[in-house]
């Protein structure tokens, strides 16, 4: 039993999770400042993923869903907010009558441009503050984690905590 007067996580370095989320956090933080400046008051980070996977003359509702990997429904919202807005506009897809083509319009093109260069400056700031060789292993390293397989079976971790709860 842990001691109520103590904590033991307080010692211990911060969980990577931990930190490779609050890096995102501060690349969101600085893009949805640079938007808004620019003039796109009502476009935040939560809305980049359909800005990257979309393609330059258009894409299905579902391949954007799936090259952002979220659900259909979380994608339709988006969607509809930044049509809403005047970003993208949604067609019926002339291959698939049944399905709907999302296409950006000179609005979202310009909020591409927008994003592009915070994103571009934000790595040049980071590759100064820790040498281009070391921001070149961190998204290697990144890319690795991403593409790894589930952890499979249990660890000594998760049967501790197992065993608390009993």
């Amino acid at each position: 039993m842990v001691n109520p007067l103590t904590n033991p996580l307080r010692e211990r370095p911060l969980p990577l999770g931990s930190l490779l989320n609050a890096a995102g956090q501060r690349l969101s933080a600085e893009l949805d400042e640079a938007v808004a400046e620019a003039g796109f008051a009502d476009v935040r980070a939560a809305h980049a993923p359909v800005f990257m996977a979309i393609d330059p003359d258009g894409t299905r509702v579902t391949d954007l869903a799936q090259r952002a990997a979220v659900s259909k429904q979380a994608m339709g919202e988006l969607i509809r907010h930044l049509a809403a807005h005047g970003y993208l506009t949604v067609e019926t897809d002339p291959v698939d009558r049944r399905a709907k083509r999302v296409r950006l319009t000179e609005r979202g093109w310009a909020v591409v441009e927008v994003g592009e260069h915070v994103i571009a400056s934000f790595d040049a700031w980071l590759a100064d503050g820790i040498g281009a060789a070391a921001v070149g292993e961190l998204r290697a390293s990144l890319h690795r984690i991403i593409a790894a397989p589930p952890r499979v079976g249990r660890s000594a971790g998760d049967h501790a905590v197992r065993s608390l709860r009993a």
